[in-house]
């Protein structure tokens, strides 16, 4: 895997963790999975808002972006809270939201461009 994909995967974990932290999750898993050239980022959160998942679904489901692919992935981290997943989303290829009683499990994935 090329640096730089290890860069914006790790910047990926990091902004999933702060936007949950920011929203008050005190426990959630984040789990990270690399497959061949897909990598899962599977999150579980107890007591999720509806409202909370709906932005996310709506935030994350996006067409990714080559402008973003080769230097726009810096600017995570750098959001404000009203962007705090637009950047992201242009990162991430799908988004399942799997909504239990009382939990929810949310996977992303994303497939690397980049050649090895």
């Amino acid at each position: 895997m090329k640096n730089l994909e290890l860069k914006i995967l790790t910047k990926i974990i990091r902004e999933l963790s702060h936007f949950l932290l920011v929203h008050g999750f005190k426990t959630f898993s984040l789990e990270t999975k690399v497959e061949d050239k897909v990598t899962y980022f599977v999150i579980s959160i107890d007591q999720p808002k509806k409202a909370l998942l709906d932005k996310m679904n709506e935030r994350i489901s996006r067409e990714r972006e080559l402008e973003v692919e080769t230097y726009g992935w810096e600017l995570l981290g750098d959001m404000d809270d009203k962007n705090e997943l637009d950047v992201l989303g242009l990162l991430i290829d799908d988004i399942v939201i799997e909504e239990k009683p009382n939990q929810a499990v949310i996977t992303l994935s994303r497939v690397s461009r980049y050649k090895d």
